[in-house]
């Protein structure tokens, strides 16, 4: 917040003695209301930063997460001889466009989608692309629990989600500036049905060829249900399955290979 409102990082407020003007206090001291309030710091300064985009950031889509950066690393190492050509690309749940925004970034040559339930999410995502000069990405208002007949037209090399894996047992375990300020339906699933999204994912890959043979699904998971995710792919239509760690050590992300 001080670095906001200043214009300078630590270093330089100490190395030139910088003192706040009245105008500057004033805006100080609404931050500090707001962040007492329990408000995100994202969204008090209205941006996230992530794998070095400024990103929009406020209560229409889940604030963009460390481990998420490690889910796009993981799936860029498993697709890097792709074709170069471009290939399809879709991020399931794209909330905030995070993920879109990212691969974009990387491989503009890709043809992706973004698809999420929320409209309001959506609209957040339009207006990251905006923000970063994004090119060429599609944003589909979808809800993936609901029937798909007919979509899509082509299915896709890649698919990857981070879709709401919190079982709603945990939300006194949450901060409340997450389970308050931060969209539900994009954190929370019932206690009875933990895998939904993931099991629909899954059968919306296969049965629905949504995913080509020989690519590559990628999840965010909950730390413990990540070993359950891998037995959904347990099958015959599925290779090369890995759980992988987080940063801190936690059972974090699934990629599996479509035979």
């Amino acid at each position: 917040m001080l670095e906001r409102v200043s214009g300078l990082g630590r270093g330089e407020r100490i190395s030139e003695r910088w003192h706040a003007s009245e105008s500057q206090l004033e805006a100080l001291s609404l931050m500090a209301e707001r962040w007492r309030a329990n408000e995100p710091l994202q969204h008090i300064l209205n941006e996230a930063f992530f794998m070095g985009l400024s990103l929009c950031s406020d209560g229409r889509a889940l604030i963009p997460r460390p481990e998420t950066e490690e889910l796009i690393h993981g799936m860029l190492g498993l697709t890097s001889n792709t074709d170069t050509k471009g290939s399809r690309f879709l991020d399931i749940g794209t909330g905030s466009g995070c993920i879109a925004l990212a691969w974009n970034a990387r491989r503009p040559m890709d043809c992706i989608v973004g698809l999420d339930a929320s409209a309001a999410a959506l609209e957040q995502a339009i207006v990251n692309s905006e923000r970063v000069n994004s090119e060429g990405i599609t944003w589909e208002h979808r809800n993936v629990l609901e029937d798909q007949e007919s979509w899509p037209d082509d299915a896709f090399d890649v698919v990857i989600s981070n879709p709401p894996y919190i079982p709603v047992s945990e939300t006194n375990q949450m901060e409340e500036r997450v389970i308050r300020k931060e969209p539900k339906e994009a954190l929370f699933v019932t206690d009875e049905d933990p895998l939904l999204f993931y099991r629909r994912i899954v059968f919306l890959c296969v049965a629905s060829d949504w995913l080509k043979s020989g690519g590559w699904l990628g999840f965010e998971c909950h730390k413990n249900y990540a070993q359950e995710v891998c037995a959904l792919m347990g099958s015959e239509d599925w290779q090369n399955v890995e759980c992988r760690r987080d940063m801190q050590d936690h059972w974090r992300f699934v990629f599996a290979r479509r035979r």
